[in-house]
């Protein structure tokens, strides 16, 4: 109160004096709304009268004059305006400085006789406060040769490369490519290219899952060797990357200390609050990034912290209803924040992506979603889709000899011949994967083919695996390690092996199986499994690739799922996939994935309903739309009001909400 009433006697106009005076007392969470203020007024009255008013007044000039500053009062605040946007950045500063000033360890009470030596003292204590802490600035070299030298560049990297290069304005871009292309990558160098043309700090890689995240950690730390940068490190950030960590025996940089020895409290603390987000180059869920766009305390440090660099969120197209929702009021915020990201997928639906690029354009256009400009329909496959402040652009990227011509043979397996066809492809050698969609049927599947195992011969038993999410972190990534060490890249591949896994082999690992069992799942992680199969290699000499599909049951009146399997796809986008599949015996992933893709979610007249699917097919189709109505209901409960109606402040921490809000609960 005494902020605005000090900026309004400086001549302010009204909003700008509130715009900073709410700005600045949310340094605790959440910014005061217009009845809280005038309660507040009520209550304080006039308190101290003249005499404290005087005394603050002086104090506020006495502060500017010992840094150095004009005298606030001769000012032209008449001229000064403050958006909703500067008013989240300055919310966001005021709140990072009190918590770095508030460290007793570096910001001792001392003498203020003489508030400019004070100043001087507290500067140079700040300095190495926020050198300590890590807050500086990282870039990396911006081509591909620099970033990757003994790589060569596959065709999506060159367009992205080329695209980027000369960019200079904040920039929305869509890669969509097959697995095996390098996205990731390609991902990379876009970041460094607009970090070092837009002078950017850092970047923020956000992953679907914890175990992606901490497989893309270990690239970004090794290529962080690669280069030769040992001052920068990247953080890995979600809920409980410092069990993750501990269990790999690595302890965080200490953080807010000067010895090296000292208490890592404060060291794992910056993994899992809301500063996190802080740190140059850091790398976690989506779920981090997602919290900035919830009505939460301190919703703003996260937001902002986003603000300064690029944002990289991989396997976009992974994300139900809600989830989506809630990305797409990010987008909005990072727009009107002029926020540059870079978004990956190998199976976007065409309408999807003309989604997430209106979202980020209507922030920063400062217009709602339907009135941005819309790119011109684009049916090329791979694609990369680049927005600024006009019309967005898409390009054509031609494949790599990998995904060219890539073909994989389609056959069907009942669930109760599960277990023969696993045992019968690694009977004469072979690495092959049984996916299952529901943990339950992972662990019945992996508990049959031991007890098969076991009475076979030393030299006829294949090496069995098994993962799933609901491992420990630690075992998960012993397993991971073992994985990647047999069937990763440049792995020593067994002779025989069976893996017994759940959808966590969708996405991230990089695997490479001779042949792959899966439940039915929605195209689009279907083409994702796909990825795994002959993903390094398609040498005659593997054989034909193979993706065989169990989890099915036909009958007169439509498919039948197994059990609970509506609380992880819905039987809309099942049926849809089934009815467009399940006569085929081939799929061509190098000129079919988007095809598919746009089919299964496109019009409802883009696949016909099959004969005497009638009524489960209508009954599907308005489950699926109840659902998508309440996943779009429960996010717009959740996220920050479209940064082109706040009115107020207030409203942003208005009825806040609990971050852990970013996914829906399911059964597994």
């Amino acid at each position: 109160m005494h902020m605005k009433d000090l900026l309004l006697r400086w001549d302010a106009s009204t909003d700008t004096a509130e715009m900073i005076a709410v700005a600045l007392g949310g340094h605790h969470g959440h910014f005061p709304n217009g009845a809280a203020l005038r309660q507040a007024r009520r209550e304080v009255n006039n308190h101290g009268g003249q005499t404290w008013e005087g005394w603050r007044d002086a104090f506020v000039r006495e502060v500017a004059a010992a840094h150095g500053l004009p005298d606030p009062a001769g000012l032209p605040w008449w001229d000064v305006h403050v958006s909703t946007a500067a008013a989240v950045g300055l919310a966001a500063l005021t709140t990072v400085s009190d918590w770095v000033a508030s460290d007793a360890d570096n910001f001792t009470y001392a003498d203020i006789s003489d508030p400019v030596a004070y100043a001087k003292q507290a500067n140079e204590r700040a300095t190495i406060a926020v050198e300590t802490l890590e807050l500086r600035p990282w870039s990396l070299p911006a081509s591909f040769a620099a970033l990757f030298p003994k790589k060569s560049p596959r065709p999506v990297q060159t367009v992205v490369e080329r695209l980027t290069a000369d960019r200079h304005e904040p920039s929305l871009i869509i890669v969509e490519a097959p697995t095996g292309e390098g996205k990731s990558k390609a991902a990379l160098q876009a970041a460094a290219a607009l970090i070092n043309n837009l002078d950017l700090t850092g970047a923020y890689v956000a992953m679907p899952t914890k175990a992606t995240s901490n497989q893309m950690h270990e690239e970004l730390e090794e290529l962080l060797e690669n280069l030769g940068d040992d001052r920068t490190k990247a953080r890995l950030i979600y809920s409980n990357a410092g069990e993750y960590l501990a269990e790999l025996n690595i302890t965080p940089t200490d953080v807010g200390r000067d010895d090296p020895d000292g208490s890592d409290v404060q060291a794992k603390e910056w993994f899992t609050r809301k500063k996190s987000l802080l740190v140059p180059l850091g790398v976690g869920t989506v779920d981090q990034a997602l919290k900035a766009a919830i009505r939460s305390g301190h919703f703003f440090v996260r937001l902002t912290a986003l603000s300064g660099k690029v944002v990289v969120i991989d396997e976009v197209h992974a994300y139900d209803v809600y989830m989506s929702t809630l990305l797409d009021r990010l987008l909005a915020w990072l727009g009107r924040l002029g926020t540059s990201v870079v978004m990956l997928s190998a199976t976007l639906p065409s309408e999807r992506r003309d989604e997430l690029v209106a979202a980020w354009q209507s922030g920063l256009l400062r217009c709602l979603p339907r009135e941005t400009p819309r790119a011109e329909p684009f049916t090329g496959y791979p694609r990369v889709t680049m927005a600024g402040a006009g019309k967005p652009m898409v390009e054509a990227a031609g494949l790599s000899e990998l995904n060219t011509g890539r073909k994989l043979r389609l056959t069907r397996v009942a669930d109760d011949d599960v277990v023969d066809w696993a045992l019968n492809h690694v009977a004469d050698g072979g690495c092959v994967a049984v996916m299952h969609n529901l943990v339950r049927r992972a662990v019945a599947t992996h508990a049959a083919l031991e007890e098969r195992i076991a009475k076979l011969s030393p030299e006829e038993r294949p090496r069995l695996l098994a993962i799933n999410g609901q491992l420990p972190a630690g075992v998960r990534h012993a397993i991971e390690t073992e994985l990647k060490a047999a069937v990763g890249r440049n792995g020593k591949r067994p002779p025989k092996m069976i893996v017994v896994s759940t959808s966590v082999l969708e996405q991230g690992l990089d695997l490479d199986f001779d042949a792959m069992l899966t439940d039915l799942a929605p195209v689009d992680n279907l083409i994702q499994r796909a990825g795994r199969v002959h993903r390094f290699s398609t040498a005659p000499s593997r054989g034909e690739a193979v993706l065989a599909i169990t989890g099915v049951d036909d009958t007169d009146k439509g498919p039948r799922f197994p059990q609970y399997l509506h609380t992880i796809h819905a039987p809309m986008t099942l049926m849809r996939t089934w009815a467009l599949l399940r006569e085929r015996t081939t799929l061509d992933m190098s000129v079919e994935v988007s095809t598919l893709v746009d089919a299964v979610y496109g019009p409802a007249e883009a696949i016909a309903c099959p004969i005497g699917w009638e009524d489960s097919w209508q009954a599907a189709a308005e489950k699926l739309a109840n659902q998508r109505r309440n996943n779009e209901h429960d996010a717009r409960l959740m996220y920050l009001p479209h940064p082109t109606t706040v009115t107020h402040l207030g409203e942003l921490t208005m009825h806040g909400k609990s971050t852990k809000n970013t996914r829906q609960s399911r059964k597994r």
